[in-house]
């Protein structure tokens, strides 16, 4: 079991009080079904019918807590809080082919779209390698980048329409208090009132909106629409007719999944004070677990979800990552599509509210994609890779007319952040790649300092390796130790070879000497033995260095002798 952090109340597979897990999975899922406003702008900007929207936006929540009960879920799911919410990256898709062809074409495209996610994470295992902690820390850094735009829209009161110079100050304020109430609980409280931080700045910030007067007023009466009635989801066919939209429905879908994989790491990191690699396997199960509910969302005329970002900083500061949470908050949703009434309402919580907690979001996510990156040791290549993919998907967000130049089938995917720095950083890591030895090796003699000549030549593999500090450091006292007690105890004739290899999953070490074979004892030798021979000696030594390395292993290398200690990373 990982290491629960000492920020974090209830873990992953803790089970918190029934209350507790009620409240917070209506937390979630409330935030989640704010986020209706992708799909309502998606119907409005191609002019669907009223009854259209309605099966777009029904069909779009069921499926939204369909899968994020089968994502929280142990199995078949990733077991961890992953809560659903329409799908962004997926605007620019729905509203071409809505507008060009209708439901019926959107559903076509959103099924190629699922199809690429669900190839991609079939894959995810072998891809260990492109998926470095500082490609993965990219990608949920700029998670935090891609929300500061509409964080900071909503923060502000501005539309596109509107300019910095009729700042309206009533909504930064709402905003701040919110913001203020939601960090202050974060921070200093403890119990149910860091439990419901979020819902309680939340509140605050809805009850500064209406007391300042920028509430949004329902176009409706509320009072007129059922409480309770049969969800309207329709099944409009499917078309694949408009080819020039395949290649944007592809890439819509590796995007999705790029982002699915962002957020999981960014779970794992935040349960796990010990983690150090991403476990793809878990997050290929999400993904596939996303690629079921769109498929259902598809053929169904619904808009297409993925995981929450911003229910990573609800997590966060709530304390809580049990995917029973995820469960309950799945289960609402689904409820949601059978309330109209509900539904309404949801639609006009302040903008400033949500600025609010997408704003903590990002400040969470950026932080979190950082000591991502800085959990390896950087080399000069790593350092580029990182600079140069934040650089450009920050080149995108500050100067988007550099994407309206080009062809407009590109401009859905070029517009992400998310998409355009992590497709970067993936390619710069593949080519850096191009030239660094996965093994090296180095001479010792006995007029050498063993820790010395450890201490320079394992730092300098592992900058170029880019292997984690915590590993290197730990490796480097453990082979000094070899290298001093064959060299000393006089078991290497002649100086020995250091050999050290790297990859993912190990950091290996072997000591190379010509010699007698070292015998590594069951028990604990007696301190008596350190009084005895050499070879008592180095008995003793070798039975020290089996407990600290991961693993040690005596082997042949031709004629000579060979050490293996192995440090997992």
């Amino acid at each position: 079991m990982p290491r629960k952090p000492s920020n974090i109340l209830y873990g992953a597979d803790e089970k918190p009080p029934l209350g507790t897990l009620l409240i917070l999975g209506v937390q979630h899922a409330v935030l989640a079904l704010l986020f209706v406003v992708y799909p309502l702008v998606a119907a409005a900007e191609a002019g669907l019918s009223f009854s259209d929207t309605q099966v777009l936006i029904t069909s779009c929540i069921i499926f939204m807590g369909v899968a994020t009960i089968i994502e929280c879920w142990p199995r078949p799911g990733a077991g961890r809080l992953l809560v659903q919410i329409p799908n962004m990256a997926h605007l620019p898709l729905a509203i071409q082919a809505l507008a060009v062809g209708g439901p019926s074409l959107y559903a076509g495209m959103s099924l190629i779209a699922a199809f690429s996610q669900f190839t991609l994470s079939r894959f995810l295992g072998a891809l260990r390698a492109v998926f470095p902690p500082e490609v993965c820390g990219v990608a949920v850094t700029m998670l935090g980048v891609a929300l500061a735009e509409p964080a900071l829209r909503r923060f502000f009161g501005l539309t596109a329409e509107t300019a910095v110079a009729q700042l309206d100050l009533r909504f930064p304020l709402a905003s701040l208090v919110a913001l203020v109430v939601i960090i202050g609980l974060a921070i200093f409280s403890r119990g149910l009132l860091r439990l419901f931080a979020v819902a309680i700045g939340a509140g605050a910030g809805w009850g500064m909106s209406a007391f300042l007067g920028i509430a949004p007023e329902p176009e409706f009466a509320l009072n007129a629409l059922p409480v309770i009635d049969l969800p309207h989801i329709g099944f409009p066919g499917v078309s694949f007719f408009s080819w020039a939209l395949v290649p944007a429905a592809i890439l819509t879908g590796v995007i999705t999944a790029v982002d699915m994989i962002g957020t999981v790491v960014s779970m794992q990191r935040m349960d796990d004070a010990d983690w150090r690699r991403a476990d793809l396997d878990e997050a290929g199960r999400a993904v596939r677990a996303n690629t079921i509910a769109d498929m259902g969302a598809a053929v169904t005329g619904g808009f297409s979800s993925a995981s929450s970002s911003a229910a990573i900083g609800v997590a966060f500061a709530t304390g809580t990552t049990a995917w029973r949470v995820g469960i309950v908050s799945g289960v609402i949703m689904i409820l949601a599509a059978f309330s109209p009434r509900l539904i309404a309402a949801l639609t006009i919580i302040p903008p400033p509210v949500i600025g609010a907690i997408l704003i903590y979001a990002a400040a969470f996510l950026i932080v979190a994609g950082m000591e991502l990156i800085l959990s390896r040791r950087l080399s000069d290549r790593r350092i580029f890779t990182v600079g140069l993919a934040v650089l450009t998907g920050l080149a995108v967000a500050v100067l988007p007319e550099l994407v309206r130049t080009t062809p407009e089938w590109m401009q859905p995917i070029l517009e992400s952040p998310l998409s355009i720095s992590t497709g970067v950083a993936i390619l710069l890591n593949l080519l850096f790649r191009i030239g660094i030895g996965r093994e090296a090796s180095r001479q010792v003699t006995a007029e050498e300092s063993p820790f010395t000549v450890a201490t320079e030549f394992l730092e300098r593999q592992g900058d170029l390796w880019g292997a984690r500090r915590d590993v290197v450091a730990a490796a480097i006292p453990v082979v000094a130790e070899g290298v001093e007690m064959l060299l000393d105890t006089g078991v290497a004739e002649d100086g020995l070879e250091i050999r050290a290899r790297f990859d993912e999953n190990n950091f290996d070490v072997r000591l190379v000497y010509t010699g007698a074979p070292l015998e590594i004892p069951n028990h604990r030798p007696s301190p008596e033995d350190l009084l005895g021979d050499a070879q008592a000696v180095a008995r003793f030594v070798g039975y020290m260095l089996s407990k600290r390395a991961d693993r040690l292993v005596i082997e042949r290398d031709g004629e000579r002798q060979a050490l293996l200690l192995r440090f997992e990373h």
